[in-house]
């Protein structure tokens, strides 16, 4: 994969990261929590196909799993 593919794979997570935190809480919503987690289970994989295990379980403990606990589980 070309450096500037990674690039604007990794921007593109991040743009996606980032509207997610500007989003309202979903906790009265259990059906758009199960979609959400079910969203980023599968960037984790993408993450994981492009960048690695250690990458992909970097970036879901450290902002996908803490952002989605705030929103859906607190």
């Amino acid at each position: 994969m070309t450096r500037n593919r990674r690039r604007a794979v990794l921007a593109s997570l991040i743009a996606t990261a980032t509207l997610g935190v500007a989003s309202p809480a979903m906790a009265a919503h259990p059906d758009r929590c199960d979609r959400k987690l079910e969203r980023i289970e599968r960037e984790f994989r993408i993450i994981e196909r492009f960048f690695g295990w250690e990458a992909a379980s970097y970036w879901w403990n450290e902002y996908a799993w803490p952002k989605y606990y705030r929103q859906c589980e607190a």
